[in-house]
């Protein structure tokens, strides 16, 4: 018995004995126990509500970005509608705009031809709404636009059968 701690008389001494693989056993105190429990309850009752808080900061954040991008096109409008009611400005936007002329002026219209014709560029305008139109269109409509359209063909495909009476 000399190889065990010896104990104050009238203190007691609590703790869990499991049963190790090399048959040596292994002991855990009851206070480490505790301690160790009580640490997880407090992560468990605080985890939840830090989460909640960190998420309204970042809500936070994006509100006043999207206040702060509000504000500055709120003063670009602004400065713009300075700019409208200064009625030089106005002129020169409906030269160039509009291409109005003041009594007794010539305008001279120049067109670039790598720039392209206005039918060209026409075109090209039908080509993109089209394609955005293709892309904003869900899948399964576009299919059954195809097996609709397929319905209504006027061309008809040879069939074997065909194939065989014309090589007679």
């Amino acid at each position: 018995m000399s190889g065990e701690p010896r104990l104050k008389a009238g203190s007691t001494r609590r703790s869990l004995v499991f049963g190790g693989a090399s048959g040596k056993p292994k002991t855990l105190s009851l206070r480490a126990l505790a301690i160790a429990l009580s640490i997880m309850g407090a992560i468990i009752l605080v985890a939840p509500t830090l989460s909640s808080y960190l998420d309204q900061q970042q809500q936070l954040r994006d509100v006043n970005a999207s206040v702060d991008e509000a504000q500055a096109r709120i003063r670009a409008l602004e400065s713009e509608a300075l700019l409208w009611s200064d009625d030089e400005y106005v002129t020169a936007q409906a030269r160039e705009r509009l291409g109005y002329v003041k009594p007794g002026q010539i305008l001279y219209m120049v067109n670039d031809p790598e720039a392209g014709t206005a039918e060209d560029e026409r075109e090209a305008l039908e080509v993109e709404l089209e394609y955005n139109r293709r892309a904003a269109t869900p899948w399964f409509t576009t299919m059954w636009d195809s097996v609709t359209v397929a319905g209504y063909s006027s061309g008809e495909a040879d069939t074997p059968a065909d194939e065989k009476e014309d090589s007679k």
